[in-house]
């Protein structure tokens, strides 16, 4: 493997981790020599990895901001973007936010609201990583039969 594959799987491994819809349509396209099984392996791991790095980076952030704005009991105003979330987190609660993150919310933010409402559940990477592994194996069996 030479530098620049080297450099093309890095790229595809770390953009699985952020937009991963936008990794699949690369992955499956004639650009690409990757098969189904490659697709679905550099999904998975370029999934779980940035699950596992978003979730985390998101917990220590929660903290940071728990702690600096610890003192102040004033009362709360929501802004669109955090009223956007909570709606997100009760209409389809944690199964819906691990099956919408790959293709639709993008895995930073599905990984944040999953670090930030549902961190206390002992499942909740468990069933992120069920979304991505789901995800991974439908939509490039989706992208080729089009």
């Amino acid at each position: 493997m030479g530098l620049p594959e080297l450099l093309e799987f890095l790229g595809l491994f770390l953009l699985a981790g952020i937009k991963f819809a936008v990794a699949v349509g690369i992955l499956v396209s004639p650009a690409t020599n990757y098969t189904y099984i490659e697709s679905v392996f550099m999904l998975i791991v370029g999934g779980f990895t940035g699950i596992l790095f978003f979730y985390y980076f998101s917990n220590w952030v929660n903290k940071m901001i728990s702690k600096l704005f610890k003192k102040k009991k004033e009362k709360k105003v929501f802004s669109k973007k955090v009223r956007r979330f909570i709606h997100i987190k009760n209409k389809y609660g944690l199964i819906g936010i691990a099956l919408i993150t790959p293709i639709i919310i993008s895995i930073p933010v599905g990984s944040f609201i999953a670090s930030r409402f549902f961190s206390k559940k002992k499942y909740t990477l468990l069933f992120m990583f069920a979304g991505v592994v789901f995800w991974a194996f439908l939509l490039p069996l989706i992208k080729l039969t089009y």
